[in-house]
C-alpha cells in the first residue's frame, strides 16, 4: 500500500468494501477487521490494566497503539465492560480481578421455583427478586436502591460515551469504515436465562426436569431481549451484537425446542427494525447451519470454529460470514505457514462473496500471539486477497 494513500482514500476505499459486502456486492477485496479487546491494548501498549479501567486517557493510548500496530478496515480495539459501574451495583456477576480483567463466574440469580415469577412478569421479577441478589449494593430499602441504581446508571452513561469517544477519534483519524457491530448488544432469550439467572449446571439441568417452564421463561423474556436489541433510533443498516452461548452445548431436541425459536423471533424482529444481527457463534455451530440460513440476510455471522466449506457452500450462500482464524498459532509456526493457512481459508472461503476476514475470537492477551507474524497476516489479507 502506498505510504502517500490519504485517510480520506483510505476511508473511501474501506467504506465501498463494507457498504458492497453488505449490499450484497462482490467487494473488490475481502474486509479485514482485526478485533483486540482493551486487555490486549493494554499489553501491548505496557499500560496497566487496572489503572486504564478508571483512566480513558490510558484506554486512549493503548487503543492508539493498536491503531498504529495492526491493519485493519475497521476500527480493531474494543472494550465491553465498565467496572466503575459494576462495583457501584457490587455486582457478583462481573468481579474485577487484581490484574484488571474482569471475569464473568458462575452465578445463580435465580432459583428453580423462581420461574413461575419470572414467567408471569419477567421485567419486574428481574428489577425486584434479581437484581439485588446479584448486585449487593441493591439489596437494600426502595429509596437506596433508586438513589444507588441512579448513580450506577450515570457512571455507565459516562463510560460508555467516553469510550465511543474513543472510537469515534480513531476511526476519523485512521480513515476505519463502519465495523460488523454498530449497534447495541443483546443475548439470545435462552442464553440470559442461563448466563445470568440460572448458570450453566442449573439451566442445562432444568432442560431435563422442567422443559415446559424453561421454554415459557424463554418465552417470556423474548420482548425484553429484543427492545434491548433495537435502539429508540433505529437507521437500516446498524448491525447489533449477540454473542451466542449455550446452544453447542445442548442436544437436538432441547435445541430446536428450548434454544432455536425465540432467537429467531429476536432476530426477526430486529431485522424488521432495520437493525441486523452480527452474531457471534461461540464453538463450532456446523451442525446448526441449516437453522442460521433460515435467519434474515442482515444476519451475520462470526465463527469460532466449524467446517470452512459447510459455511461457504450454506450460509455464505447468502449471508455474510467471517472469523475461524485463530491468531495464536503465531506463537507455534513460522510466519509463511500462517499465511498459509489464510491462504487456504480464503481459498475455501471466497467461493462466496460474503467472506470477510476477522479472528475466531477477540484478542485478550497479546502475549498470546506474535506481534510481527500477525502484522503480516493482515497486511497480506489486504494486498492478496482480491476477489
Amino acid at each position: 500500500m502506498s505510504i502517500l494513500t490519504t485517510t480520506a482514500e483510505l476511508l473511501a476505499e474501506r467504506t465501498e468494501i463494507r457498504n458492497d459486502l453488505f449490499a450484497g456486492k462482490r467487494p473488490k477485496r475481502v474486509l479485514v477487521v482485526s478485533s483486540f479487546t482493551l486487555e490486549a491494548a493494554c499489553g501491548l501498549a505496557g499500560i496497566n490494566l487496572l489503572d486504564a479501567h478508571y483512566d480513558i486517557s490510558l484506554q486512549d493510548k493503548a487503543f492508539e497503539k493498536v491503531c498504529e500496530t495492526f491493519y485493519s478496515d475497521t476500527m480493531p480495539a474494543g472494550n465491553l465492560r465498565y467496572p466503575p459501574t459494576y462495583q457501584l451495583l457490587g455486582a457478583k456477576n462481573w468481579i474485577l480481578a487484581s490484574n484488571g480483567v474482569v471475569q464473568h463466574p458462575e452465578i445463580e440469580t435465580m432459583y428453580a421455583d423462581d420461574y413461575d415469577k419470572l414467567i408471569e412478569n419477567p421485567y419486574d421479577t428481574i428489577i425486584e427478586t434479581f437484581l439485588p441478589r446479584v448486585c449487593a449494593a441493591l439489596d437494600t430499602d426502595p429509596i437506596n436502591r433508586g438513589l444507588i441504581f441512579t448513580q450506577a446508571y450515570e457512571s455507565f452513561v459516562r463510560e460508555t460515551a467516553a469510550y465511543f469517544g474513543l472510537v469515534a477519534k480513531f476511526t476519523e483519524k485512521y480513515g476505519y469504515a463502519a465495523g460488523t457491530i454498530t449497534s447495541s448488544m443483546t443475548e439470545a432469550p435462552f442464553d440470559f436465562i442461563a448466563d445470568q439467572l440460572r448458570g450453566f449446571k442449573g439451566i442445562l439441568m432444568d432442560c431435563r426436569r422442567i422443559p415446559d417452564k424453561v421454554e415459557a421463561a424463554a418465552k417470556a423474556v423474548t420482548p425484553l431481549m429484543i427492545k434491548l436489541a433495537i435502539p429508540l433510533h433505529p437507521y437500516p443498516g446498524m448491525q447489533g451484537f449477540i454473542p451466542l452461548h449455550l446452544a453447542p452445548y445442548m442436544n437436538p431436541q432441547q435445541f430446536e425446542r428450548l434454544w432455536w425459536p425465540t432467537f429467531e423471533e429476536t432476530v426477526v424482529a430486529m431485522d424488521k427494525a432495520g437493525v441486523g444481527a452480527t452474531i457471534f457463534a461461540e464453538n463450532d455451530w456446523t451442525r446448526f447451519l441449516d437453522f442460521l440460513t433460515r435467519l434474515p440476510k442482515s444476519t451475520v455471522v462470526w465463527a469460532e470454529d466449524g467446517d470452512m466449506q459447510k459455511y461457504t457452500d450454506t450460509f455464505g450462500k447468502d449471508h455474510i460470514f467471517g472469523g475461524f482464524f485463530d491468531p495464536t498459532i503465531t506463537l507455534s509456526k513460522s510466519k509463511e505457514e500462517c499465511i498459509d493457512e489464510v491462504k487456504k481459508m480464503c481459498d475455501i472461503c471466497m467461493k462466496s462473496d460474503h467472506f470477510y476476514f476477522t479472528f475466531n475470537k477477540g484478542c485478550m492477551d497479546i502475549n498470546s500471539v506474535n506481534v510481527g507474524k500477525l502484522q503480516a497476516v493482515l497486511e497480506w489479507v489486504r494486498d492478496n486477497a482480491h476477489y
